[in-house]
């Protein structure tokens, strides 16, 4: 389909001049095959020759590093390998939590952007109230037929907590709203889960479903469940797999058709004790009372499928909404008022009614190439064939240029997974080499769906297999892009198959059924994803590259730029940033840019004046000339000249600043915390990423630390108490004193931790008795009040004074936390308790912190490429991070009420009911995803 988005001209991607596109670049995605442990994999250590294989893989049921993958660990062990996040935030879920799954992933992949997706988009929906405002709610669920109960309102979805496709909050959610709205009878059709869950925990949301309608049931909301069946054997087929699946479900909700039982209990138990022992598997059934089913769908009766998730979601709305339907035999097709969810597809309009409008994906990057006339490839098996094509291009069906792409999709084996776990990989290695050789695209996108498939069949043996297997065609395709100037990226869309066995979230350990078996797990995973790019040589020397070090929390959504950049090609701004630098800076204004930055003031080297130069020679007994040449020494000196005259002049009785006229050292002591504090998070932003900007931002805040030195001290000289002069001549006899072995040529050290030694022993010396232990804690009392506290913190664990682990350490603080609560909840609060309570719950805090920080378990616990390394958390700097978030978040509410030509003022935010607060809090908080 080509584009008709009008501002897209703008964004067309600019040629890189580094590049002259003579080469093909293809994206290889490794579906469900996640990174995780994989430095323990059975596959590295055969080709580093470690010897003893290592079992963990097999033991932790990651079938990932138990396969014999030689080509992938080739792949990661190159220095054009890292991992990227892909679940959670970093892919528009809403919390950490939150496991990826492909689709989001392809979004991801294919817009270079992250957008809000499904579960996020509901929560805000219904945390605001707007679903039940919207024309959907309307048109669905407040009908006239439903609130005189002439018409039954028919809620069908997967029944868990899984967040891939649906959620029972919103199910418990849309219920609350239709029994508030009026409905007065609802039948409810669950598919249940044991695929984003365990594979046996059905039961858990079968009893949690019947308390909720117990609890909201009564003589006007006639509620029940009414039919269902597993997820893979009823209703939720995708691609056109296998409509059978689907005829089950719609014989069963619509007709009510199938094996009765009297309760959804009673149906799960007599099933599984039957032998079906996945809960996916489990297959079709009716709830029924003397043989009449309790629930069919009747003309003019709502019928609302709850997916989030449009791929499971398709083939059951077209069945229920398509009067030309011809995929299978619907002996009755009543007329209903259909909505999904969200809209499962926008090409199709379907469905054309639906609660919660989906994330509108733009400018993605097959739309970019299309315009800028590159010829595209993308191939899968039936499985995985909807990711590469509607879910790569921002979910849209068919193509932006008929001439440009072209798809292949290899048809899927209807089977179950685990029986041929290679599934069609080969196929898919034969097309792509195919097209390879006759050099018939720029750029292209495959999808191998066996980590995903196989893995969410519980079986690991198979999935071994499946990823053994991969590996053939990952070798494959390896030589054929040195054949064929194909630069890969290898990639994943989320973890999977790294993670088959449950595993005790406090222990990490594998958790094990009565029977000794390991619990099985068929969900994806949180794990981060391989990525590397191979054969890179093609680009020629004169465009090397290297993977950015400053991109710790890097996504999906950065490989987009990357394959921008390596098709030859500057990507959008808009565009998450590419992963590559090179060797110059493809844009070359932006490399003048960066040559001003910091270019040496014209003037400012000078010649020493001679006058000076033996100022310097007076100093006694030390060698200071050796920390500089004299020039550096002169140039320093003026400068500092310079600013002491600025600083000066600010406390001058007749000329100087109203404002720091009227400081003093008590009233400039927050202002000293303050920007000693600005330096410390400046200093942290350049470490994360070297950029022109933030090297400026730094120096500008050592700047404002050494601009608090000089007032203070001025301060201090009107005061007759010390001037700057005596500042530096403290600092510089201390240095001098306590680094002999530099100044006295006194060489007795030979290393860091002798210099330690040193050091505190030329402290110690007029005091040889330590007053405690606990003595160089307390000396940090200067430090602000969070770092003090984890520094004692510090000091007791290195004694060996804390809790051994990280169970009885959490205990701690929940246990400070309890009593605190105690106090709270006294008759008569008692606010000396309560404020000693609070303090204890901040230094158990604290002393979580150490741990993490100390022991192996942090190390583990901190993601390769998080931003926060082992031994960096810092209580204080998340402290202040909570707080620069709030301030971000209300800046934005700022924002949309001054758009709305309603600006906070003082008095306006105080007349803001909380409710109205609660709101501009929800739509700050979407901003910043949209």
């Amino acid at each position: 389909m080509k584009s008709k988005n009008p501002s897209l001209e703008r964004f067309i991607p600019k040629p890189n001049p580094f590049d002259k596109v003579d080469h093909k670049v293809l994206v290889v995605v490794l579906d469900g095959v996640g990174a995780q442990d994989f430095d323990q994999s059975v596959s590295k250590a055969l080709l580093q020759k470690n010897g003893v294989l290592p079992e963990t893989a097999f033991v932790k049921g990651n079938a990932v590093g138990a396969a014999y993958m030689p080509n992938l660990a080739q792949l990661m062990m190159s220095p054009f390998s890292r991992t990227l996040l892909a679940h959670g935030p970093a892919v528009g879920l809403p919390s950490e939590d939150d496991m990826g799954n492909s689709e989001v992933g392809h979004n991801a992949l294919g817009a270079g952007r992250i957008f809000a997706q499904g579960a996020k988009l509901v929560n805000e929906a219904i945390a605001s109230g707007a679903i039940f405002k919207s024309e959907g709610w309307k048109n669905t669920i407040a009908r006239p037929g439903l609130l005189s109960g002439g018409n039954t309102l028919h809620l069908c979805g997967l029944l868990s907590d899984g967040n891939v496709h649906s959620h029972i909050d919103h199910l418990f959610a849309i219920i609350k709203g239709a029994k508030e709205g009026g409905v007065k009878k609802v039948r409810l059709h669950p598919l249940l889960d044991g695929r984003d869950v365990s594979p046996t925990s059905a039961l858990q949301y079968v009893d949690t479903l019947e308390d909720f309608l117990t609890k909201h049931r009564s003589e006007d909301f006639d509620i029940c469940v009414a039919s269902g069946g597993g997820r893979t054997v009823v209703t939720m087929d995708r691609y056109d797999s296998d409509w059978k699946i689907v005829e089950r479900g719609y014989k069963a909700h619509v007709l009510g058709e199938g094996r009765q039982f009297q309760s959804l209990k009673q149906a799960v138990e007599t099933l599984r004790a039957e032998g079906n022992k996945s809960d996916q598997m489990l297959p079709e059934f009716v709830i029924a009372q003397a043989g009449v089913p309790l629930g069919t769908v009747q003309d003019n009766d709502s019928f609302v499928f709850l997916n989030f998730r449009g791929d499971r979601a398709i083939q059951i709305s077209k069945a229920l909404t398509y009067p030309d339907f011809n995929s299978f035999e619907r002996a009755r097709f009543p007329k209903v008022v259909f909505a999904g969810m969200m809209q499962y597809d926008g090409d199709l309009k379907l469905p054309e009614v639906y609660l919660v409008t989906p994330p509108a994906i733009d400018t993605t990057m097959g739309e970019l190439l299309s315009e800028a006339g590159v010829t595209q490839f993308a191939c899968s098996e039936t499985q995985k064939f909807g990711h590469v094509t509607y879910f790569w291009n921002g979910n849209r069906s068919g193509k932006f240029d008929e001439k440009l792409e072209h798809y292949v999709e290899i048809p899927s084996d209807v089977v179950s997974f685990e029986l041929r776990p290679w599934m069609k990989c080969h196929e898919i290695c034969e097309t792509t080499i195919g097209a390879m050789r006759a050099n018939s695209f720029k750029v292209g996108r495959i999808n191998f769906a066996n980590g995903d498939m196989v893995g969410h069949t519980g079986d690991f043996a198979a999935t071994v297999v499946s990823l053994s297997a991969l590996d053939l065609s990952i070798g494959r395709l390896m030589a054929a892009a040195k054949e064929t100037n194909t630069i890969l990226l290898v990639t994943a869309d989320h973890g999977n198959a790294d993670e088959m066995f449950e595993i005790d979230k406090k222990s990490k350990l594998v958790t094990y059924d009565k029977d000794g078996s390991p619990k099985l797990k068929t969900s994806h995973t949180l794990s981060s994803v391989p990525f590397v790019i191979f054969n890179s040589e093609v680009l020629g020397d004169g465009a090397k590259i290297e993977l950015k070090n400053n991109l710790p929390q890097a996504g999906l959504a950065n490989i987009a730029a990357t394959v921008l950049e390596l098709a030859g090609f500057v990507p959008p701004s808009n565009y998450e940033p590419s992963l590559l630098t090179w060797n110059q800076d493809p844009n070359p204004s932006k490399a003048l840019h960066v040559e001003k930055a910091f270019a040496p003031v014209p003037g400012s080297s000078h010649q020493l004046d001679q006058g000076a130069s033996k100022n310097i020679s007076k100093v006694k007994e030390t060698a200071l000339q050796k920390i500089s040449t004299p020039e550096k020494a002169f140039e320093v000196a003026k400068s500092a000249v310079q600013f002491y005259k600025v600083t000066k002049m600010l406390r001058d009785p007749k000329l100087g600043c109203p404002w720091d006229l009227e400081q003093t050292l008590s009233s400039l002591q927050p202002y000293l915390v303050e920007e000693s504090y600005e330096a410390i998070e400046a200093c942290n932003n350049l470490l994360k990423s070297d950029t022109p900007e933030n090297q400026k931002a730094y120096a500008d805040e050592l700047g404002d630390v050494l601009l608090q030195v000089y007032l203070n001290s001025e301060v201090a000289a009107q005061q007759k108490q010390f001037d700057l002069c005596k500042v530096f001549e403290l600092i510089t006899q201390k240095m001098v004193e306590r680094h002999p072995h530099v100044f006295l040529d006194k060489l007795d050290v030979r290393n860091s931790k002798e210099v330690l030694t040193q050091w505190d022993e030329i402290k110690n010396k007029n005091k040889p008795n330590a007053l405690s232990l606990m003595e160089k804690a307390e000396k940090k009392r200067s430090l602000p009040t969070l770092d003090y506290l984890t520094t004692i913190s510090k000091r007791s664990y290195k004694m060996g004074f804390a809790w051994k682990t990280l169970q009885d350490t959490f205990a701690d603080l929940t246990s400070e936390v309890a009593e605190l609560k105690h106090e709270l909840d006294c008759p008569e609060p008692d606010l000396t308790k309560i404020a000693d309570e609070a303090g204890d719950v901040v230094y158990a805090l604290s002393n979580l912190i150490v741990f993490l920080n100390a022991t192996k378990f942090g190390s583990k616990s901190v993601a390769k490429d998080s931003t926060v390394a082992l031994g960096e958390l810092s209580l204080d700097h998340l402290a202040r991070q909570s707080a620069r978030k709030f301030l971000n978040r209300f800046a934005e509410m700022e924002k949309i009420q001054t758009e709305k030509g309603d600006p906070l003022t003082e008095e306006s935010a105080k007349e803001l009911s909380l409710d109205q607060w609660n709101e501009l809090w929800i739509a700050a908080k979407k901003r910043r995803y949209c």
